[in-house]
């Protein structure tokens, strides 16, 4: 192999690597989605209980909690927003590439040195790394939200339930 080819084959394995990263965290997020939704079930149902021992604690317990999970579910959404910003004469971003008709996109493919690709390889890294990290940053502010309503979820459940 060329030293170019293994540039080009290692760029291929970084960018793999990136792509596991953004895949880990929307997984990440359909954990905190679920539990928070659960949360909520739960404190609307015994909310709507019959029974309920409805204080201003539980009431104040109970705002906190939405706000707080719904915190949660709004920083997961934005973990999981399409980023489709990315490098505009890209033969591997799937944007442009979508943008091109066929016999352009095979027509340049072909055209490209390995240099070039390597430098459209590498913007690809580049880009895919920032959206893991802009993910990631979502998700962890995400958690944070989600483990701040739990105690919030206890008082509510526990008042609404004592008698």
């Amino acid at each position: 192999m060329t030293p170019a080819k293994d540039r080009l084959t290692t760029a291929q394995w970084i960018l793999e690597r990136n792509l596991a990263w953004i895949a880990a965290a929307d997984a990440k997020v359909a954990i905190i989605v679920a539990i928070n939704v659960a949360m909520l079930g739960g404190l609307a149902g015994t909310f709507g209980w019959s029974d309920a021992h409805r204080t201003s604690w539980a009431y104040i317990a109970c705002t906190m909690e939405v706000i707080l999970s719904g915190s949660g579910v709004f920083c997961a959404a934005m973990a999981m927003f399409p980023r489709t910003n990315g490098p505009k004469q890209s033969l591997l971003f799937a944007v442009p590439v979508a943008g091109m008709n066929l016999p352009d996109y095979q027509a340049a493919l072909k055209d490209r040195s390995d240099e070039q690709l390597l430098d459209d390889w590498s913007s690809q890294v580049h880009r895919n790394a920032e959206i893991a990290k802009s993910k990631f940053e979502w998700v962890r502010v995400a958690m944070i939200w989600s483990f701040l309503g739990v105690p919030a979820w206890v008082v509510a459940i526990g008042v609404m339930v004592s008698k």
